[in-house]
């Protein structure tokens, strides 16, 4: 399928093609870090299903991180790339890092920051809304709910706004007062943060925000239309992507662990 016929189908894939020596570099590592994975499972005495879930996890992990840097930060390569290494290395030590929360992210920061070019069309938001209630339920945490439909309304605000988008956000806020009502406001896989890992979100969460803060007019142009990505919508995406991330310790202090190696690559690879 070709872009043109993609686009038609949906605003928010990004294809991954090889022409492009970034995305040459990713479908080589991609390969090769479930292989790496699966090794030091096997070393590690792990089971079948185990080496085979640790390879495909880190596969998962390292192409989700990498395009979720390239969605926090469009004009910055390297900050993709030390996300990904980052997101590898938690695959192999954090017990149970959600794949689902990092690609969800991925979603909610392009529907803002339209890196795509074009906005996103009913089955696209329709799509990403089902994930929101998928996570929410799943990772048992409506405040991921909140945070797609503030994702949904910056869409419907910003510039070319959709509003549309305002009904999807308003179905977001259902599925997160339906849970709530269900289980009541306290989330249930609550864990205490270490001082380390608290001491580990302020730094990076103080050098994610001085980056959001720095971040100029985009370099970068959008896939379909070949028009420069606007600032507001690019820091407004960097800002959902630091949300969902916050937002999920209640979820368990590793559940958004793939999710904060994309971020904390952003300030590492745009001072590097």
């Amino acid at each position: 399928m070709d872009n043109e016929s993609l686009y038609r189908l949906t605003s928010i894939a990004r294809p991954l093609e090889p022409i492009y020596p970034t995305n040459k570099a990713v479908l080589l590592l991609m390969p090769a870090a479930g292989i790496l994975a699966a090794t030091i499972a096997v070393l590690r005495g792990g089971s079948t299903l185990d080496i085979f879930s640790v390879g495909l996890s880190a596969v998962g992990a390292v192409f989700g991180a990498w395009a979720l840097g390239r969605e926090l930060a469009p004009d910055y390569n390297a900050a993709a790339f030390i996300g990904m290494a980052l997101a590898f290395v938690v695959a192999l030590v954090v017990p149970s890092p959600s794949l689902l929360l990092v690609f969800l992210t991925l979603f909610l920061v392009r529907i803002v920051n339209r890196t795509v070019g074009l906005p996103a069309q009913v089955s696209d938001s329709v799509a990403v809304t089902l994930l929101v209630a998928w996570a929410v339920y799943s990772l048992e945490n409506p405040l991921l709910g909140l945070v797609a439909g503030a994702a949904f309304g910056l869409d419907a605000l910003l510039a070319n706004p959709q509003r549309r988008q305002l009904g999807f956000a308003a179905v977001c806020l259902v599925v997160s007062t339906g849970w709530i009502g269900q289980h009541g406001v306290v989330i249930t896989h609550t864990t205490t943060l270490t001082v380390l890992t608290k001491w580990l979100v302020a730094i990076v969460s103080v050098g994610f925000f001085v980056a959001v803060f720095r971040t100029s007019a985009p370099r970068s142009a959008s896939d379909a239309t070949g028009e420069l990505l606007t600032r507001q919508r690019v820091q407004a995406g960097m800002l959902i992507g630091w949300l969902v991330a916050v937002l999920s310790l209640g979820s368990g202090v590793y559940t958004a662990g793939f999710v904060w190696a994309a971020i904390a690559g952003v300030p590492l690879g745009r001072w590097r």
